[in-house]
């Protein structure tokens, strides 16, 4: 099974070694970034991680490079600040994030894959 993640930021890196220390779950995991440069950087580090599952191939790639994944899991999102409105102290902070993420100001990536992925690309 192939498995992308769209964003390689903290959540899609541990998203990504979660993957690999399941072993078996997936035969390759695609990383994809808006920087190229960091897909790249990431994918290196994780395969480092994958003598725990050899059977594992991690790269970088480009929203072609999804068209025939089983799965793919958007990581790519809003930061959470601390002291700003989605302080934890602040209960609904994290709600707030959530609106922000799925709404108009949804990343540019994700938004991108979605009209891929729709044909309007």
């Amino acid at each position: 099974m192939k498995v992308g993640v769209i964003g390689v930021g903290a959540v899609g890196a541990a998203t990504v070694l979660s993957l690999i220390e399941r072993g078996g779950m997936c035969r390759e995991i695609v990383l994809v970034d808006r920087t190229p440069e960091r897909a790249n950087g990431v994918a290196t580090d994780m395969r480092y991680a994958t003598p725990l599952s050899p059977t594992v191939d991690v790269r970088a790639g480009d929203y072609q490079a999804l068209s025939d994944a089983a799965l793919v899991i958007l990581t790519a999102g809003v930061n959470e600040r601390a002291g700003g409105a989605t302080d934890r102290s602040d209960p609904q902070g994290r709600l707030r994030l959530l609106d922000t993420n799925a709404g108009g100001s949804t990343p540019r990536s994700c938004r991108r894959w979605l009209r891929w992925r729709r044909g309007r690309c």
